[in-house]
């Protein structure tokens, strides 16, 4: 007999060859960004890794009021006829496939641009249903060299481009929210080692201290899903004790799109990128007071 399917693993082989259709038509049709000037200082740079909180699952878009662009809060598209370049970092932002709703990176960003003086490279990398676990032909395991597309590998070589591209330009932090899909495919031992070592290696990259915000996952989901999410959602909350430089952040309640679709809504993703800034104003007062130097310095 064949073992039964699991159900939160894999697609059926059809599933998987579809959704990689369709990905590739959103990818093909995606319009152009808006181009950007090069900023007069080196960019602060923001990488957005993790599943599909990261990714974008905020409505409604309000694309005239809060979600209106920054001119200071620039993206390194990751699809679209734009990849490869920088253009503006307005929501739905160019993740591995074009999004096309709100997620918390830009809220943050628009708070680090503003607080700074300096410009914002955010880095969307981030892909919905992932998990260190290799699903769907998708991992994000730092060491894993057999699954199809490693999303950790192919966020470090966008990070790595734009760093190339625009020299003196630092990784000012990582956002990272992700978790959902491994809770019933993975132990949360293992779930801990494999985050420590993402955050090992980033840290290997771009600097020791490069410090790295963990966003919670959405309340409503670990209380009405009936998967063990209390595990993950721990070694998230025990980060911090595990990596200095680190923070994890709670998410807001009563803040999804609808009980069928219980990801954060816009203002729920909105709130997690100004509470996301808050823990790293507080954590990163130092690295604030240099960046703000250096624009003084360039604006001479």
């Amino acid at each position: 007999m064949n073992a039964r399917r699991n159900p939160d693993g894999d697609g059926p082989l059809r599933q998987r060859l579809l959704i990689q259709a369709k990905c590739i038509v959103k990818r093909r049709i995606a319009k152009p960004g808006v181009p950007v000037d090069p900023p007069a200082a080196p960019y602060l740079v923001v990488p957005i890794l993790g599943q599909s909180n990261a990714f974008g699952m905020g409505l409604p878009l309000d694309p005239d009021g809060l979600d209106r662009p920054h001119p200071s809060v620039h993206q390194w598209a990751m699809s679209g006829p734009s990849k490869g370049t920088a253009v503006l970092g307005v929501d739905p932002l160019f993740h591995e496939i074009p999004s096309r709703r709100v997620g918390f990176g830009v809220t943050f960003a628009k708070r680090l641009a503003d607080e700074t003086g300096r410009a914002v490279l955010l880095i969307p990398g981030a892909r919905g249903d992932t998990s260190f676990t290799p699903k769907n032909w998708y991992t994000w395991d730092v060491d894993d060299t057999k699954t199809r597309v490693n999303l950790y590998r192919q966020g470090v070589a966008a990070i790595d481009a734009a760093l190339a591209r625009y020299p003196g330009s630092e990784v000012a932090t990582v956002l990272w929210h992700q978790g959902e899909t491994d809770v019933p495919l993975m132990a949360p031992s293992t779930y801990r080692e494999k985050l420590d070592r993402l955050i090992g290696d980033l840290r290997s990259r771009y600097g020791t201290g490069t410090p790295v915000l963990l966003g919670q996952m959405v309340a409503e989901e670990m209380e009405r899903s009936g998967k063990p999410y209390a595990g993950i959602d721990a070694v998230h909350q025990d980060t911090p004790n595990r990596h200095a430089r680190t923070a994890f952040v709670p998410g807001p309640r009563g803040a999804i799109n609808s009980d069928e679709d219980r990801h954060y809504n816009a203002a729920g993703l909105r709130e997690l990128g100004e509470r996301m800034w808050t823990a790293y104003r507080t954590m990163c007062a130092d690295d604030l007071a240099r960046y703000r130097a250096a624009a003084v310095g360039e604006g001479r």
